[in-house]
């Protein structure tokens, strides 16, 4: 079995799989001034069974070791829950691991059957405790429905439970130790990640707030201890006398190109070497699926050598305001 290794020695061993384009949100930092017009067609979405072939020829040729569905919205995607615990025999074959980001909106009734299919991690979209501000940011008045899905979860005891949020100045950084006192009595990790420009989403530097200024903020209060590294793309930090947990993703003022191990794949297909990849530098992997001729080793093979050509590091600030999202949104990425 061989690692799927670029050309700066980066080894990739997490797969990030976008089920649909579709969400039940229109959030402010994701698809801002509702830029997504229409969805794609479901013929021009990988299948079920095309997603397993995928994750069988990464699982088997290049050892994946975890596998995060995305979307959109994944739980959007009708068929999810059984999807998953299709996926049993898999999981059992190779040993990955897998998770879902998740909007958490429809979460909490379908959270049994997630749970039980064998899903080791739920990442919680949450940008507000207050919900005109949540309305403000995601377009939807479902603030109580991410909360009572967050603490079934915790009822659950499911053992990797985070919640993700995105910070931006003006709108709701204010709620930032807020957020670091939610971790702290809930025993849960809070991750704080870098609002991210994209072509009309409203960036700006008055709009960003890095994740040392939010460090900061939150050390006035509490006291952080660093936790030993897990390569993971997070800095994480144990919150001194408590079991809450504070991470920071920086993936604008201090990005971690040089330990990226992840690929993702667009709900059309397309695997993106990079999230801020345009589509020159995109695969598609759907044609080779659905040509007959093409064999589990040819597409490996394919995806060995394209793999290579990823770059060292993603685009400049200007060049990532400049970015064309309204691809972005029909790619499902």
């Amino acid at each position: 079995m061989k690692t799927l290794t670029d050309n700066f020695g980066r080894v990739h061993n997490y797969l990030r799989i976008s089920l649909t384009d579709r969400c039940n949100l229109n959030c402010s930092y994701c698809n801002p001034l509702m830029l997504r017009t229409e969805y794609i067609n479901k013929e021009e979405i990988l299948s079920f069974e095309e997603i397993y072939r995928l994750i069988r020829i990464f699982s088997e040729f290049f050892n994946v070791k975890k596998i995060r569905f995305t979307g959109g919205e994944p739980l959007a995607r009708k068929g999810f829950v059984p999807f998953l615990k299709g996926l049993k025999k898999l999981k059992n074959e190779f040993g990955f691991q897998t998770a879902i980001t998740t909007n958490g909106v429809l979460l909490a009734e379908k959270l049994d059957d997630i749970i039980n299919s064998g899903l080791d991690g739920i990442n919680i979209s949450l940008d507000s405790f207050i919900p005109d501000i949540f309305k403000n940011i995601t377009g939807k008045k479902e603030l109580h429905k991410v909360l009572l899905a967050i603490y079934r979860a915790k009822e659950m005891s499911l053992k990797n439970l985070k919640l993700n949020c995105v910070v931006m100045r003006g709108v709701n950084d204010n709620e930032i130790l807020r957020f670091a006192e939610f971790a702290v009595k809930n025993d849960i990790n809070v991750r704080f990640i870098e609002y991210m420009p994209f072509t009309n989403n409203g960036w700006n530097e008055g709009t960003f707030i890095s994740s040392a200024q939010i460090k900061k903020i939150i050390e006035a209060k509490y006291i952080l201890e660093e936790c030993a590294s897990s390569g993971s793309v997070s800095k994480d930090y144990w919150i001194k006398g408590n079991k809450g947990k504070i991470s920071f993703i920086s993936s604008i003022s201090d990005h971690f190109c040089n330990t990226c191990s992840r690929l993702r794949i667009t709900a059309k297909g397309s695997m993106r070497l990079c999230l801020f990849s345009g589509e020159k530098q995109e695969l598609n992997l759907k044609n080779f699926l659905r040509d007959s001729s093409i064999t589990n080793s040819d597409i490996a093979g394919i995806i060995n050598e394209i793999v290579k050509t990823k770059q060292e590091k993603h685009a400049s600030i200007t060049d990532l305001v400049n970015m064309d999202y309204n691809y972005m949104l029909r790619n499902g990425g």
